[in-house]
């Protein structure tokens, strides 16, 4: 028998789980909700979204947290001293809850983006939160990027190798040649995806009853309840 949840219960478990990375303030309250969510929503994530984009990122926020830890709080006992680089507790501690943070809201968001499907998530939110048709629209189609992102960095990628550009990101230079192209491509597929919602009706679909929750929602709220718990009670 299939245990049945809604996609809006999946929504507020992301939002929630999203909110405790915000809360949550030391390496001891982040690290097990980061880590569960974290290796769930890269497995589940893996099968929408290629791996060597999940490994590009993953890469990028480590690098990410590395600077802003050694730049704004390398403060404290002294940790590493490898030549003129000194590394400090602070810039650990740091780098640590900015890299759990990153595991904790891409985890949470790759597991609904795993289980969800986008076309039920708009009926959903609409219909179990009362969520008005644009926003919960502009929610779904949010997640919907991200899969087609990954073909657009793809496309470019394949286009800056024959115009014989390096693959790598090696410099700002190289990030904004890459990044400018996907979100040009990005506000053009949104304004056209937003006319095409418009020209189906999407304001004046019938929203229907509201579903009472079932024993796959308990189960997902109750997930999200005991990650709560155990980051400031445990």
């Amino acid at each position: 028998m299939k245990t049945r949840y809604r996609e809006s219960t999946l929504f507020l478990y992301a939002l929630g789980t999203s909110l405790l990375a915000f809360v949550a303030s030391s390496v001891e309250s982040l690290i097990f909700p980061s880590l569960i969510n974290g290796i769930l929503g890269f497995a589940l994530g893996s099968k929408k979204i290629p791996q060597k984009l999940l490994v590009v990122l993953l890469i990028l926020n480590a690098w990410g947290a590395f600077i802003n830890g050694l730049y704004f709080h390398n403060t404290g006992e002294e940790v590493i001293s490898i030549q003129a680089l000194t590394i400090k507790r602070g810039a650990v501690e740091s780098f640590l809850i900015v890299t759990l943070r990153f595991f904790l809201i891409a985890g949470s968001t790759l597991i609904m983006l795993g289980l969800a499907n986008v076309r039920d998530l708009i009926r959903s939110l609409e219909r179990d939160l009362r969520i008005p048709s644009g926003i919960a629209f502009s929610i779904a189609y949010a997640f919907r990027l991200f899969p087609l992102l990954s073909k657009d960095l793809s496309e470019i990628r394949i286009a800056r190798k024959e115009r014989g550009s390096t693959s790598v990101v090696l410099s700002p230079k190289h990030l904004r040649s890459i990044l400018l192209p996907m979100l040009n491509i990005s506000y053009e597929r949104a304004v056209w995806g937003g006319i095409s919602a418009e020209l189906r009706g999407l304001r004046l679909r019938k929203i229907s009853k509201r579903e009472s929750p079932g024993l796959g929602d308990l189960i997902i709220l109750s997930a999200l309840a005991l990650q709560w718990i155990i980051s400031f009670y445990l």
